[in-house]
């Protein structure tokens, strides 16, 4: 028995799943569980907080909110020529910069543009896509 409804919410953030909680039409009324119980009002607010803590809790797989997509994109990075670089050049980790905003090819993938030849030059900062560079490495210089 527990006064309220907290503890079921902090139950369930624990990983309960069922909630057994006593119910009645006025907890001033004689009896032991009358006041413990929860009246209709306090029922509902159970089950709406309830309903709350498991979308706050999800599924367990992080993953952005698209209200977060024009912040993330604005403050993520990318791969960029770090300068001037002709078609045909092989790529060596030197020639790549790391910059803002995050709306290319991200910086996880470093060690898949790192030896492949361009297709196309490249002017300093312009975006590196994986379209741009041959399918496989020729050489890697580290």
């Amino acid at each position: 028995h527990s006064n309220g409804i907290s503890i079921s919410v902090v139950a369930y953030m624990l990983g309960s799943r069922i909630i057994e909680k006593h119910f009645t039409l006025n907890h001033t009324w004689k009896g032991t569980d009358h006041a413990l119980s929860l009246e209709p009002i306090g029922m509902q607010k159970m089950v709406r907080d309830l309903q709350r803590a498991r979308v706050a809790v999800g599924d367990g797989t992080k993953r952005p909110l698209p209200i977060e997509a024009g912040a993330l994109t604005k403050m993520g990075k990318k791969l960029v020529a770090a300068r001037s670089l002709p078609v045909g050049h092989v790529l060596e980790e030197a020639d790549i910069a790391i910059k803002s905003p995050g709306d290319g090819l991200a910086p996880t993938e470093l060690t898949r543009v790192i030896g492949r030849r361009l297709l196309r030059a490249l002017d300093p900062d312009a975006s590196i896509a994986l379209e741009a560079l041959e399918t496989s490495a020729v050489g890697v210089k580290v």
